[in-house]
């Protein structure tokens, strides 16, 4: 029972530090504002996520003894949740070049996947393949996309502090069926936090989680879809149908940004939460939209691929190919309505 209460601390940790970073951020005039490539529509302080990231330090460093660790895996996720808070808090005061953010997410990802021990094989259709160098190549690219995706869907209120609580909770519970202790402990840490977080965050907001935030959440969820993978908790699919809405939705839209030979590192507002919010739609609607996505489609699904494992890459496709096919009709209608109105 003691474990819960890391957690719980993690949540009240972010809800009581909020308001005080909130003050801090304003003092320091730390404000988003209104604009053509932005979804809100008053100014509002960013870097919350700076509580957060407290939020989840505490609570793990409760967590170690739970864990009856050595000392060596508890502080080097300390460490990674304090590389990420610091790239992504200078990005938040400094605004670093795409150049420079991209290097050092890629040598976070490079440390990570060291002290992880990199990715020797992965499970198709119930057959594993083994290509360790391959692999570890492909994992340390979706790292960054993770780090950056989360980074990108950051844009309407509550959506990626809830999208945080949904996938710590999904890891958690995956993590714990397998007794993985310490993996446990900080999906529900990040569960906690973004739970604390959403009490400040929820539309309409009075504090976004700024790149302090987002770097954090992205990298620690790439963190623990690695756990899970070395671990043999869970195949890369079944953690991609767990963050399948993000990554549908974040993937089609980059893609489509190439395609078009956009410059995809830049702001805009084509993701399908942005064009459901320049339709008309509220917040709390895309913010509600999110949430039963993942309740209604998401957890059965996973659900069925933990149970049935031999078809959870069918099943991640079958997943990737409905949202794929949401996002398309979001995209079709917008543009119709956008040419309506020329």
């Amino acid at each position: 029972m003691m474990a819960w209460l890391v957690p719980l601390t993690a949540m009240l940790v972010t809800l009581l530090l909020t308001p005080l970073v909130r003050r801090l951020v304003l003092a320091h005039g730390l404000v988003d504002k209104p604009g053509n490539r932005r979804s809100h529509s008053l100014p509002t302080p960013r870097g919350g996520g700076l509580a957060l990231v407290a939020g989840l330090s505490v609570s793990l460093i409760i967590a170690a003894p739970l864990g009856h660790l050595t000392g060596s895996t508890g502080y080097s996720t300390l460490l990674l949740i304090a590389l990420l808070g610091l790239l992504g808090g200078s990005d938040d005061v400094f605004e670093l070049g795409v150049g420079v953010r991209l290097a050092c997410q890629v040598l976070i990802a490079s440390v990570m996947l060291l002290v992880l021990g990199g990715v020797g094989s992965i499970t198709v259709a119930g057959i594993d393949v083994h290509q360790p160098f391959l692999f570890s190549g492909l994992a340390l690219v979706a790292v960054v996309w993770l780090i950056n995706l989360h980074n990108f869907m950051d844009g309407s209120d509550g959506l990626a502090a809830m999208q945080a609580s949904w996938t710590g909770l999904m890891f958690g519970w995956i993590f714990w069926r397998d007794f993985q202790l310490w993996e446990m402990l900080v999906s529900v840490s990040l569960a906690g936090a973004a739970l604390g977080f959403l009490v400040w965050n929820r539309p309409v907001a009075r504090i976004f989680l700024g790149d302090i935030g987002s770097v954090v959440i992205g990298g620690l969820v790439a963190w623990l879809a690695l756990n899970a993978l070395i671990l043999g908790s869970a195949s890369i699919w079944i953690s991609l149908i767990v963050c399948s809405v993000f990554v549908v939705d974040a993937t089609a839209t980059l893609l489509l940004r190439v395609i078009r030979r956009e410059r995809w590192y830049t702001p805009h507002r084509m993701h399908a939460y942005q064009k459901l919010i320049r339709s008309g739609w509220s917040h709390g609607r895309v913010l509600t939209l999110y949430a039963v996505v993942n309740l209604l489609l998401v957890l059965p699904v996973t659900l069925w691929a933990l149970a049935r494992p031999e078809l959870d890459i069918v099943l991640a496709m079958g997943v990737a190919a409905l949202l794929a096919t949401g996002w398309w009709r979001i995209q079709s209608a917008a543009n119709g309505e956008s040419e309506s109105h020329d």
